[in-house]
């Protein structure tokens, strides 16, 4: 047994699969990208279970998105495992209906059931399942609840599930006449290739047997859209498409989920509504990078520099310098090691506290899910310069360190804006120049340290944004 694993991002996918397997059985990363691949073997030695990337379509709108359509054409797998959030039925389910238009036995995991029943909403996994025509199994892969039956339920028999959308006339002609033109391939279900190039899927667009009938096919594309745009000037097949599936969902949660009292906000969501307010936003966050400066500079790392330097400076040369006259050490040894080794190790080490604290700091906003929000908050000056909000992360990254920043503008899908991402995050001042900064400061500018460093940052920021303005010129 191959059980692939799909879901939306942010959906417990990772919790489901350590549940399920408890360690990964291979690591590595799929073939022309570098986005990670991970095969753990499930528990009772049913087989493997492959977790893909986390998306919210078979259409990728990057190379790591175009992971799961690859995989989907190119590898052999049994049955696919579909987690779904069930506070979030529909957005997640756009997805469930492609794989199961994909034609393998489809499972689905419900999950965060708690938290669908704290914004007051009931769903009924009977009717979602009889609606789909697939198990639905609701779990908490959080804490494991209805894991143990995911794992029951992958041990009987698959079977494909027998399902449709009726996409209206202009399209189900067009998708007849593409399953009669595509050859067969792989034996994959042809209803979904036709659907998925009729939506734009390049990955299935550019599949090696489809390429000599690739211009002819595209030509009808754009014939059937015309079509489609005698009704509705603004409309496109995707669109359409998507419409189409919107109203099936919306007809499926009409009926499998009940709205059992008013929503009640979480924590979250109220901290949420704040830090992320379109006014409040940017200077929550540059309050917040002011705060972690002085605790950084002003309040604890200093301090606690000054405290290391004066040991080194003080108690620690003269324990060494009284071993060293005891054990009948000649003045050159004694330079080489007081003024060697002890002052020049020690003026290193005295920054340590400081980059201690502000690496501290940097990972508990990381961890806390305050940095996704920034990311948010930043997209419109991110967009006013020719990014998007996305770009914001490998720039704040590059406050640690300008390497991993770099790397982390992969994710961005536009080839042009993941380039100027690239070329600006070096403009980020990384953690190697903290020294330099703290040095700096601690020289010319004693009484503002906690200001000048954050001076500092922000101008690096300003300069990126300026160039980037300058660069879509």
């Amino acid at each position: 047994m191959q059980v692939a694993l799909f879901g939306n991002p942010n959906t417990g996918k990772t919790s489901l699969f350590n549940e399920l397997t408890g360690s990964y059985e291979y690591v590595g990363n799929w073939t022309g990208v570098t986005v990670e691949k991970k095969v753990g073997r499930l528990k009772k030695n049913l087989g493997l279970l492959i977790d893909l990337p986390g998306i919210y379509a078979l259409n990728p709108l990057s190379k790591d998105e175009a992971v799961a359509s690859n995989f989907l054409i190119e590898e052999e797998f049994t049955s696919i495992l579909n987690i779904v959030d069930a506070s979030q039925l529909a957005r997640n389910l756009h997805l469930t209906i492609q794989l199961m238009e994909y034609g393998k036995p489809v499972l689905i995991g419900l999950n965060m059931i708690d938290v669908a029943k704290s914004r007051g909403m009931k769903v009924d996994e009977k009717s979602l399942s009889k609606g789909l025509g697939v198990p639905v199994v609701p779990i908490i892969a959080r804490t494991g609840k209805g894991c143990g039956e995911i794992s029951e339920r992958m041990r009987e028999k698959p079977v494909a599930p027998d399902f449709r959308i009726d996409y209206g006339d202009v399209i189900e002609e067009a998708a007849t006449r593409i399953m009669g033109i595509l050859p067969d391939y792989k034996s994959l279900n042809k209803r979904w290739l036709a659907l998925q190039f009729l939506e734009g899927n390049e990955v299935i667009r550019s599949i090696s047997a489809f390429r000599p009938l690739k211009t002819e096919l595209l030509a009808y594309c754009t014939e059937v859209e015309n079509r489609l745009r005698e009704k509705n000037p603004h409309a496109s097949l995707k669109q359409e498409m998507f419409k189409k599936r919107q109203q099936f969902i919306d007809r499926l949660i009409g009926t499998a989920v009940e709205q059992t009292g008013s929503e009640r906000k979480t924590l979250t969501e109220k901290i949420d509504a704040v830090v992320t307010n379109k006014f409040l936003g940017v200077p929550i966050f540059i309050g917040t990078m002011y705060l972690m400066f002085c605790i950084t500079f002003n309040w604890l790392g200093t301090p606690l520099s000054d405290l290391l330097d004066k040991f080194f400076s003080g108690p620690l040369t003269d324990w060494i310098e009284a071993g060293l006259t005891k054990a009948g050490a000649t003045q050159f040894i004694r330079d080489v090691v007081l003024n060697g080794i002890v002052a020049g190790v020690g003026g290193v080490l005295v920054f340590v506290p400081q980059i201690f604290v502000l690496f501290f700091f940097i990972s508990l906003i990381e961890d806390s899910g305050y940095m996704a929000r920034v990311a948010m908050v930043m997209d419109r000056v991110m967009e006013a310069v020719g990014l998007n909000g996305r770009a914001f992360i490998p720039l704040i990254i590059g406050f640690g360190c300008n390497v991993p920043g770099v790397m982390a503008s992969r994710t961005i899908e536009q080839p042009k804006e993941r380039l100027l991402t690239t070329l600006l995050t070096p403009l980020m001042s990384c953690s190697a120049r903290l020294s330099v900064y703290s040095l700096f400061v601690s020289a010319f500018f004693h009484k503002y340290q906690a200001l000048v460093v954050l001076s500092l940052y922000l101008l690096g920021i300003v300069i990126a944004l300026v160039l980037a303005k300058c660069f879509q010129w």
